[in-house]
């Protein structure tokens, strides 16, 4: 197993860590308790399900890479698109509730799915930029 190799994964346990810390200590300060017990999935439930989606994203990129490079921009867009799919079935009971708490809960999903996004499409560009 070359370390050069599963760098984007390495990357991908570091950042998402302290992300995820930094989220949860703003969230605590910002929110009330009661607001907090209103949700459907706690903050590091979401945040877990992102992490093993973007984990899966760059282990079969990594596959894809060794085998036909050339393809690794199309499996990105294609996985993408079911991380979406994924994502929105996730988020369907919270969809259908109307409290303050699942607005809140709602872009809060949100911001993770943009944080983790932007995180792969950069670890997906270093794969790509990789010699």
């Amino acid at each position: 197993m070359s370390r050069k190799k599963y760098a984007v994964i390495l990357r991908l346990f570091q950042i998402a860590p302290i992300i995820a810390l930094l989220h949860i200590l703003i969230f605590k300060f910002s929110i009330s308790d009661t607001v907090y017990k209103e949700f459907q999935y706690p903050l590091y439930g979401v945040y877990l399900f992102f992490f093993i989606l973007s984990l899966a994203i760059m282990l079969f990129l990594i596959r894809i890479k060794e085998t036909k490079p050339e393809q690794i921009g199309f499996v990105f867009l294609v996985l993408i698109t079911i991380k979406f799919a994924l994502s929105y079935v996730f988020l369907m009971p919270v969809l259908e509730q109307g409290t303050a708490g699942a607005y809140i809960e709602k872009v809060n999903f949100f911001v993770i799915f943009i944080i983790f996004l932007a995180v792969e499409v950069f670890l997906t560009s270093r794969l790509l930029n990789d010699k």
